[in-house]
């Protein structure tokens, strides 16, 4: 199995010395060492223009960005450098970059859509050779998509879909298989909750917490997955699930202060529950989910679960979150990896947008949709998962 490098601390430092990007600072940003979440809807016109659009962007930028041997300019547009599994991403796009001769610039919307719109604009005044795009939300892609195809410059999305509003892939992407995701910690918990010495023997008093951010499509799937997986083994009364909702914290842009006070509030309603079962859509929420559990002295009593794994590795290899029992872990690199070889593809291959990863490229889209899983892992384990 694929292993990745869990030195993440130190890529991390350089992650959290990022400036952002808007206007002249795009620049100023792949300059330094600075470093590394997850608006409109398309016409059907836009929609049948996007794969002729794409396909003109590779044409274009082959013959322009010339040899392998020319240095390339690629931007990652995220949604917020706050977010640490950005930060990854970023990270592991600078390192691709310095394996194959491409340099990163950072767009830091801060989840704000106008202001990635913007940070597009000038990305393409720069004369950008290609973007990776987290968008602010599955809503904004057809607005931002359309900007890259209108300037003939390539896109591939990470983590969040580039779709329209019928559904239909707009660029090619590459995506947590998030149901599938979260259906693996559910099952997960059917399968192991004996062990984790918190007792589910009366299913009337254990409480369940989704744990999510009800903006994001992919975040509520995972949850969607995790019930599905859950109550295939466990009898869980539907008023014994309450739902923690980051979105609910709309003036927070901590994703992990948001949860905390989010599930802080469900588990103090609720003191007739004796166990509870928490599932982190993603590890920022699971981190704000275990603090709280922590303050209220329920750690004995909680299975904490968690998509993603970039947080709870770290607080394993501390010794700490007993509470966190398993996360279906996966890695940044393993997406940078598919979003440079599509992008190199295109750019220098002449490969247009629609025919990369053929192998995922489902009946009726133009464009793929690359999908990653990942594996369940524990406080016991995961060093199986990650180097040390």
């Amino acid at each position: 199995m694929k292993k990745v490098n869990l030195i993440v601390g130190t890529l991390l430092c350089a992650a959290l010395a990022f400036t952002g990007c808007g206007g002249s600072d795009s620049s100023s940003s792949s300059s330094a060492d600075s470093g590394a979440e997850s608006a409109s809807s398309a016409s059907s016109a836009s929609s049948a223009s996007s794969a002729s659009s794409a396909d003109s962007s590779a044409e274009s930028s082959s013959s322009t960005a010339a040899a392998d041997g020319e240095t390339l300019t690629f931007e990652y547009f995220a949604t917020s450098m706050t977010v640490e599994w950005i930060q990854q991403i970023e990270a592991a796009l600078k390192t691709l970059g310095e394996e194959y001769n491409f340099e990163i610039l950072t767009g830091d919307a801060n989840r704000d859509i106008t202001t990635q719109l913007s940070q597009i604009d000038t990305a393409i005044g720069q004369g950008i050779d290609g973007a990776f795009l987290f968008v602010v939300d599955e809503g904004s892609a057809t607005a931002a998509v359309d900007k890259f195809d209108e300037a003939g410059i390539p896109v591939i999305g990470e983590t969040l879909r580039l779709q329209d509003g019928d559904g239909n892939n707009i660029a090619p992407y590459v995506e947590l298989s998030s149901f599938d995701v979260g259906k693996n910690c559910g099952t997960w918990v059917v399968e192991n909750w004996e062990s984790t010495g918190v007792d589910l023997s009366d299913l009337s008093k254990v409480g369940v917490i989704q744990n999510t951010n009800s903006v994001y499509q992919a975040d509520l799937e995972r949850i969607d997955g995790f019930m599905e997986g859950l109550l295939e083994g466990l009898d869980i009364p539907e008023s014994n699930v309450y739902m923690a909702d980051c979105a609910a914290q709309s003036t927070s842009n901590d994703n992990t202060e948001a949860s905390y006070t989010q599930v802080a509030a469900v588990l103090s309603a609720h003191p007739e529950m004796e166990a509870w079962i928490i599932m982190g859509s993603v590890d920022s929420y699971a981190m704000g989910a275990c603090r709280a559990v922590e303050a209220a002295g329920l750690e004995d009593k909680t299975i904490l679960v968690s998509a993603g794994g970039e947080l709870a590795v770290k607080e394993w290899a501390n010794g700490a979150a007993p509470c966190w029992r398993a996360t279906c872990y996966y890695n940044a690199m393993d997406f940078a990896e598919q979003m440079v070889e599509g992008m190199l593809s295109i750019v220098r291959d002449g490969v247009p947008a629609t025919d990369i990863y053929p192998d995922y490229k489902e009946e009726g889209q133009e464009y793929a949709a690359y999908r990653i899983s990942g594996n369940m892992c524990t406080a016991e384990n995961f060093e199986e998962y990650v180097e040390g």
